[in-house]
């Protein structure tokens, strides 16, 4: 219960084929963790996901709120370390 998983968010985006599935990646892993370790909670810094598109903040923004919104609903991430001005609510998507 007092251990924190901290898996790396690999960047997507880079315009490399065996890195596009990294986003989908983490969220699997995560899931994994929890499945065989239920009690612990899972970290990840969001913001290294999006680095492939720095300079290009709505899709940054869009990239954090979506999969924040897959990682902690579908595989039970706990703590998402992202730059709350890199953000828009996922509701608020267009």
């Amino acid at each position: 219960e007092d251990i924190i998983f901290d898996p790396n968010v690999l960047t997507i985006g880079t315009g490399m084929e065996e890195h596009a599935n990294y986003g989908v990646d983490f969220i699997n892993a995560t899931k994994t963790i929890k499945e065989i370790c239920p009690y612990v909670k899972i970290s990840g810094g969001i913001s290294n996901l999006s680095f492939g598109f720095r300079g290009v903040m709505k899709i940054r923004e869009s990239i954090h709120s979506v999969f924040l919104q897959h990682a902690i609903l579908e595989s039970g991430m706990d703590v998402g370390i992202v730059n709350a001005h890199e953000m828009i609510a996922y509701d608020d998507l267009e």
